[in-house]
């Protein structure tokens, strides 16, 4: 039984992504690699913009994930309560990250965008809805998000 179980559960890791899913799923990393690599790399005068940028796009995609999730969950006949609410908690986490430039250096804000993507991440890959190939597309994005804050976030704590 438990043999029959694992089998099904490896047949469904490796339906496939559809093509269309992993054109646009890669092309929102984009943004991230051209943000960080300007920032790191990038002529001293643009590297404010890159930052802002970088900053920006990573609440941008936050608030994506989170509507994802909330698209998911308002499709059940019931809505969870909890779960709606914790589909909130990322993107308003991004919205305070990127104010919290006001406050605080650059390392932190990109510190806590990388922690904020990690746990959106843990949350979608150990609880997920949705197509079976959801957990692999979001591990390799998630990946390129947080290798190119990484970068970011490295530079940063030079400054």
């Amino acid at each position: 039984m438990a043999f029959e179980a694992a089998a099904h559960h490896a047949h469904e890791d490796r339906v496939p992504v559809p093509l269309a899913v992993w054109v646009c799923g890669l092309a929102t990393l984009v943004p991230f690699v051209v943000c960080s690599a300007l920032f790191c790399y990038g002529p001293i005068d643009q590297r404010q913009v890159a930052l802002i940028s970088l900053l920006a796009y990573s609440t941008a995609m936050l608030s994506y994930l989170g509507g994802i999730r909330c698209g998911l969950e308002i499709e059940r006949s019931s809505p969870r309560w909890i779960t709606l609410g914790l589909s909130l908690l990322f993107p308003l986490a991004g919205f305070g990250l990127l104010l919290g430039g006001l406050k605080f250096e650059p390392a932190w804000q990109i510190s806590g965008f990388l922690l904020v993507y990690i746990l959106q991440w843990l949350w979608d890959v150990t609880n997920h809805e949705g197509p079976a190939w959801r957990p692999r597309l979001r591990t390799l994005l998630t990946s390129g998000a947080a290798i190119s804050l990484a970068f970011a976030l490295e530079q940063a704590l030079h400054l």
